[in-house]
């Protein structure tokens, strides 16, 4: 919740923060990129600092960096604003990817169950935290949202630094690492890893990228197609999150119950559809239902794309995190400026034909990462038997 507390906060508080300063939307826009370069290098550097730090220490790094937000609430130096962002963004990529690590590593069995919780819990955050900038907006005193930002991330450094973590109290203090032997054993640099990790890549950066999107410009797109009032078109990204919250709650208890990889392969034909759709449709209210259904879809694709991706590469949790989170966090700067592009140039309708593309895109790489891991299996079990024989 804190994260998306951490990720959210500006763009909830950017028509304040630029009318303070005098600024346009372009300084805004960079304010958000920087955001963006610092969550990224975070998520990069996070293995290595876990090497040397371990894990329960990067969290309290992680942790103590996003509490110097709070003096965004003093309303400083336009510039400071810069460097007090850029360090908030860096402390959440180390502690969203640490996390992530960390729950993957020591959860080997309903890995859906147990990541759906998080997934429910960062979009509770994006879904409230914009209602509590609102209210402080409405009483005139919108900077205090920092104060509480930083606030909080300090009280849960604290936590985190005094709290005993059981059996798992080892684990989390570790700064060695898995043994090279082990490592050894399931070997990263191979033609099919490769092929693995540079299509979950890609994946990773198109959902990003569609998720960023669709929150950022569908009031835009609904507003203009079906000429609704800002208000009203507000409310799409209510029913986006309302619906990705609903979704989290279930992925985990479906997901069990159905293998990952058909679960995966189902949302994915879903959100090509609710898209596909919504190009076709021309009722501003089935627009909402549609909105609403794609949240739903596209709830699980984060959770399991990552737990299927690490089922490959069982030594390697760390690395492998902090390449899809990268991914991720640059795809969902990328694609939104290409979103705004084509609303500029283009009607609203042909933005929602943009993102069943790209979402299409993802079916497709879905579909060939199936293929590949049933031919890998059905080749190691006639190995198999031939060793048998």
């Amino acid at each position: 919740m804190l994260i998306a507390f951490t990720l959210v906060i500006v763009g909830a508080l950017l028509p304040e923060i630029l009318t303070h300063y005098s600024k346009n939307y372009s300084e805004g826009g960079l304010l958000v990129f920087v955001q963006f370069v610092g969550f990224l290098t975070g998520v990069l550097i996070m293995p290595t600092l876990i090497q040397t730090l371990g894990r329960k220490k990067v969290v309290i790094v992680g942790l103590f960096l996003i509490s110097f937000e709070f003096l965004i609430c003093l309303l400083p130096d336009w510039y400071l604003i810069f460097i007090l962002v850029g360090i908030a963004g860096f402390g959440s990529g180390l502690v969203e990817s640490s996390v992530g690590t960390i729950i993957l590593e020591v959860t080997k069995k309903k890995q859906a169950m147990t990541m759906s919780k998080l997934e429910v819990a960062y979009g509770l955050g994006a879904l409230l935290i914009p209602l509590l900038a609102s209210l402080l907006i409405s009483k005139g005193i919108w900077e205090f949202s920092f104060l509480v930002l930083g606030a909080s991330s300090f009280l849960l450094m604290i936590t985190w630094k005094v709290l005993s973590f059981g059996s798992f109290d080892t684990f989390l203090i570790d700064k060695i690492g898995k043994s090279k032997e082990a490592i050894k054993n399931y070997p990263f640099y191979s033609k099919k890893n490769y092929l693995i990790i540079i299509s979950s890549s890609v994946y990773f950066f198109f959902y990003a990228g569609n998720e960023i999107s669709i929150v950022h410009f569908f009031p835009s797109i609904f507003k203009e197609e079906w000429a609704i009032s800002n208000s009203l078109a507000t409310i799409t990204v209510t029913i986006y999150w309302t619906a990705m919250v609903i979704g989290r709650v279930l992925t985990g208890v479906i997901a069990e119950r159905l293998s990952y990889n058909y679960f995966f392969l189902l949302i994915n034909i879903g959100s090509v559809a609710s898209l596909i759709l919504l190009a076709l449709n021309e009722n501003v209210w089935l627009g909402f239902f549609l909105c609403f259904l794609l949240g739903l879809f596209m709830a699980g694709m984060f959770a399991i794309a990552l737990i299927i991706t690490n089922q490959h590469f069982p030594e390697h949790t760390k690395r492998v995190t902090s390449i899809l989170l990268a991914s991720n966090a640059l795809g969902g700067s990328l694609i939104p400026i290409i979103i705004g592009w084509c609303m500029d140039y283009y009607p609203a309708r042909i933005s929602f034909r943009a993102f069943a593309t790209i979402m299409l895109m993802m079916l497709i790489l879905v579909i060939i990462n199936l293929g590949n891991d049933r031919i890998s299996r059905e080749s190691e079990n006639i190995q198999s038997n031939s060793n048998i024989q």
